[in-house]
């Protein structure tokens, strides 16, 4: 198997636990409905990358990895722990998850000689992943936001 194959399998592999994750954290949001959709939003890119690595890798003539059903069940069990270790553990482990795929992808890009529609996949895949973890970030800081806020009713 060439290293390009290897590489878009790994990559497809993360991306089925990632899409998992979310999916299942979903639920956790659902009284704050922007919280709810943007992480609803998320688990569909993700699904789109899924959905392409997949194509990419049918188009160069291989396969999606045997593993990938276990990637996916890794994935919904570390959404429903996060999911009960409360809302910013959940956020800041779906920062760490992004923030893998990024150095994943960075590393596949300066390491494995890439076709160009292959490269340009995973740069497309590796901006998204950085403005969900920018986005996560920010939910963090909304989070913190409302905290304080909430704190000073129940004090004034």
């Amino acid at each position: 198997m060439t290293d390009v194959m290897k590489a878009l399998r790994r990559m497809h592999n993360l991306e089925r636990l990632a899409t998992e994750v979310y999916r299942v954290q979903t639920g956790a949001f659902r009284e704050e409905k922007e919280l709810s959709d943007r992480l609803h939003a998320a688990k569909l890119k993700e699904q789109e990358h899924i959905d392409n690595l997949k194509a990419r890798i049918e188009e160069l003539g291989g396969g999606t990895s045997g593993l990938g059903m276990g990637f996916q069940k890794a994935g919904k069990t570390l959404g429903m722990i996060t999911r009960l270790l409360g809302k910013n553990t959940m956020l800041r482990t779906d920062i760490r998850i992004e923030e893998k795929a990024i150095k994943d992808y960075s590393a596949f890009l300066g390491k494995v000689d890439f076709d160009a529609k292959s490269r340009a996949l995973i740069e497309k895949n590796a901006e998204d992943e950085r403005l969900h973890a920018r986005r996560w970030q920010d939910f963090i800081e909304m989070l913190k936001h409302r905290q304080v806020l909430q704190q000073g009713k129940e004090q004034g």
